[in-house]
């Protein structure tokens, strides 16, 4: 045996060009790109088999958000003029374990690729940096790396107040449970906590969810209001309240909660589950980062170069929720790609293509941030010397009505210099089809001359992207400084 410090007895030694520290989203891919470099690869992990996106994030809840709409088309059809000759209740006492079983499946395929990889080059523990090139894995195996990627990813947060009650649930613990609460308070308007609330409203659950009045990351306030409106209408969301009491009852049948309401009143409810849905936490705490040299932003996140996932070490990278607060795994996939590949080559470094942020919520109806939000512009024009005028179309127009959904809104971000989309909020009924075009029109340069004049077909959500053109193109014309851009279709 090795000593390798006074305070840890080493009895394995291990040598390889590349560590990977995390076996989720972002860590996998770094692994499969480094390996494809020809770098010999370490992966080390101390969680749960599957992707957090897997196990307790974007699937399950597509999942049960997908048995809720179900359900909710059920029980509308008679607004579309449809009835049923007998009512039956449906039963939803399977939906969690028949998501399990669709889960199951998703995760096997990850297994699977991790029993692939050699037991000498997969550890299973945490990771402790002793100096900027060797962790040290449970305490008894060192692990010496030219180059290493944090992709640790992050955890739900628990408040203080909430700790303190025995069985709080979290996104990881809730698709665990064998059946549906009767009755659950969900405590944060982040986008698990609003995807949860309204699919559990639409199974039949009583659910009171509550958060903030900044909805989601939602920072343009008529699109705020707009979606705090239409989601409010169709389940129970408490914004701008004051919990004054969150209490097990006396029996632990469940959970007493006084608090206070918008207008000042205290209200009362008595909920079997609480599930904690404020925010998540990037996974770093023991990691002894600062201690190399790798420096954490004041909200936790490491501090990393975007385009070539650089922490502050430039022989150390790191990507997805370890670094940003997307909790996306399209972005995690993304930045895992890069770490890796820069990670087996380094010190050649190559910077990864930049792609528009679409950061999408499933709720009824979606939200959605693209590309630069309402914040990202006036930051943009303050320090860009450029300014942007915001297009909003409210979604009430003939072909949204033929949809059966309107009330929804699209503000549209447009550069007065370039004329050029460069970013949106929306609250829309498929409000990802929106999202999603906005994106790819954001990412090869479309300005508002080229989307006002493009041909949406009728019925289309996509549709009202021509109109928040039109108005865009109107208001620049109005300045009295309008000049036609010279190439519209120009790649930025």
């Amino acid at each position: 045996m090795d000593v390798f410090s006074n305070e840890r007895v080493i009895e394995q030694n291990i040598d390889c060009h590349t560590l990977v520290i995390g076996a989720g989203s972002a860590g996998i891919e770094a692994f499969k790109a480094a390996s494809e470099q020809g770098a010999e690869c370490v992966l080390v992990d101390c969680g749960h088999g599957g992707t957090t996106a897997q196990r307790a994030g974007e699937l399950p809840v597509g999942l049960l958000m997908s048995a809720a709409q179900a359900m909710h088309a059920y029980e509308t059809l008679e607004e579309h003029g449809i009835t049923v000759s007998e009512q039956t209740k449906p039963d939803t006492s399977r939906v969690l374990s028949s998501l399990r079983a669709i889960r199951a499946r998703a995760i096997s395929e990850f297994v699977s690729f991790l029993y692939r990889i050699p037991e000498e080059k997969r550890l299973r523990g945490k990771a402790c940096f002793a100096d900027d090139h060797t962790v040290i894995v449970n305490g008894t195996t060192a692990v010496h790396f030219e180059t290493a990627v944090i992709a640790t990813g992050s955890s739900p947060l628990i408040t203080f107040e909430q700790s303190r009650l025995k069985h709080i649930l979290t996104s990881n613990e809730f698709f665990e449970l064998e059946s549906l609460p009767k009755s659950v308070a969900v405590f944060g308007s982040s986008k698990v906590g609003l995807q949860l609330g309204q699919a559990l409203s639409y199974l039949g659950v009583d659910v009171t969810v509550f958060g903030q009045k900044k909805l989601w990351r939602f920072t343009d306030s008529g699109v705020l209001n707009t979606a705090i409106n239409l989601l409010s209408s169709k389940f129970n969301l408490c914004v701008n309240t004051y919990v004054t009491s969150l209490e097990e009852d006396a029996d632990n049948s469940g959970y007493d909660i006084y608090y206070m309401d918008e207008n000042s009143y205290e209200n009362f409810l008595h909920m079997d589950s609480v599930v904690a849905a404020t925010d998540r936490v990037p996974n770093v705490g023991g990691m002894m980062l600062s201690n190399i040299g790798v420096k954490i932003k004041p909200d936790g996140y490491i501090r990393v170069n975007e385009d070539s996932m650089q922490t502050t070490l430039p022989h150390i990278f790191a990507a997805g929720d370890v670094c940003n607060s997307y909790f996306l795994s399209s972005v995690a996939i993304s930045e895992g790609r890069i770490a890796g590949y820069n990670a087996a080559r380094y010190p050649e470094i190559s910077y990864r293509n930049k792609q528009s942020i679409l950061n999408i919520v499933y709720t009824d109806p979606i939200l959605a941030i693209v590309g630069k939000s309402f914040d990202d512009m006036r930051r943009y024009a303050k320090t860009s010397g450029d300014n942007f005028l915001v297009s909003s179309v409210h979604l009430n127009l003939g072909q949204i009505r033929g949809l059966r959904e309107n009330g929804g809104v699209l503000s549209m971000y447009t550069s007065v210099t370039t004329h050029k989309i460069m970013g949106a909020e929306l609250c829309a009924y498929k409000g990802d089809k929106i999202a999603n075009f906005l994106a790819l029109a954001i990412d090869n340069g479309y300005t508002v001359e080229r989307l006002a004049t493009y041909s949406f077909p009728h019925l289309s959500s996509e549709a009202v992207i021509g109109s928040a053109a039109k108005i865009a193109l109107d208001k620049l014309k109005r300045t009295g400084k309008y000049k036609k851009p010279l190439s519209p279709t120009s790649v930025i």
